[in-house]
């Protein structure tokens, strides 16, 4: 049964199914959070949208957060789910500073924008905020990429190939990927998350090149492309 069951809408299955598995998996254990730390990150960004009135839903439905997060985190989070084009490298450094690892920052920038995207869409098609699910057991891996290193971004990141090695064949597929990829490569399960749900909501990274490919029904690739500048261009997008 589609996520969206509830929606005047009809929503294509691909997009109902990838929106499902990614909310299904904030409660499963990460890389550097366990399950009920991920959810209390996606709890604190709708919070913070509804602080700010970017979300109408007074309150949502779910398993109750048991975990606080420790207040650095805490406001790195509503920080970028309220404002992310605010978040410059000196917001970055007070993290630091203020105890939070670069991993740990990635795993949150990856959370968080995940589901935003979700809510976005949810809000656009009138529907509540899909409930949170139950946090599963289970502790972090902690397996951080060997080859990550400084590079142009203020995080490590894993070098394309040759230089990324067997890290770059295995995570970008032996293909070099841009900065708006490799920007979670310091966790890839987050970057996998990222080029998951972007390769449904716009298109396939292999076709990116390709300007007659359509993915979506109705729209061609010059209109969904007017689109996605249009609205980067609103949201003030580094990119």
């Amino acid at each position: 049964m589609s996520i969206y069951k509830d929606s005047e809408y009809q929503v294509r299955t691909d997009l109902a199914d990838i929106h499902a598995s990614q909310l299904d998996q904030l409660g499963a254990p990460g890389t550097w959070g366990t399950g009920q730390q991920r959810l209390a990150i996606a709890a604190e960004a709708r919070k913070a949208g509804y602080d700010a009135s970017v979300l109408e839903e007074p309150k949502e439905s779910g398993a109750p957060i048991e975990v606080e997060l420790p207040e650095v985190a805490r406001n790195v989070v509503r920080h970028l789910a309220v404002s992310p084009k605010d978040f410059n490298e000196a917001a970055y450094n007070n993290a630091r500073s203020g105890g939070l690892s670069d991993e740990e920052y990635v795993e949150i920038v990856g959370i968080v924008a995940r589901i935003s995207s979700l809510d976005v869409f949810a809000r656009g098609i009138g529907v509540p905020l899909r409930p949170l699910p139950s946090p599963q057991p289970g502790e972090p891996s902690r397996d951080r990429p060997e080859a990550a290193i400084r590079e142009e971004a203020w995080v490590p990141t894993i070098p394309n190939p040759p230089e990324g090695g067997e890290a770059a064949e295995e995570h970008f597929a032996g293909q070099p990927k841009p900065y708006i990829v490799r920007a979670l490569s310091l966790v890839p399960e987050e970057m996998h998350r990222h080029v998951e749900l972007e390769e449904i909501q716009y298109l396939p990274l292999r076709h990116i090149m390709e300007p007659d490919y359509q993915h979506h029904e109705g729209f061609t690739r010059a209109q969904v492309e007017l689109v996605a500048g249009r609205v980067s261009a609103l949201n003030e997008c580094f990119y």
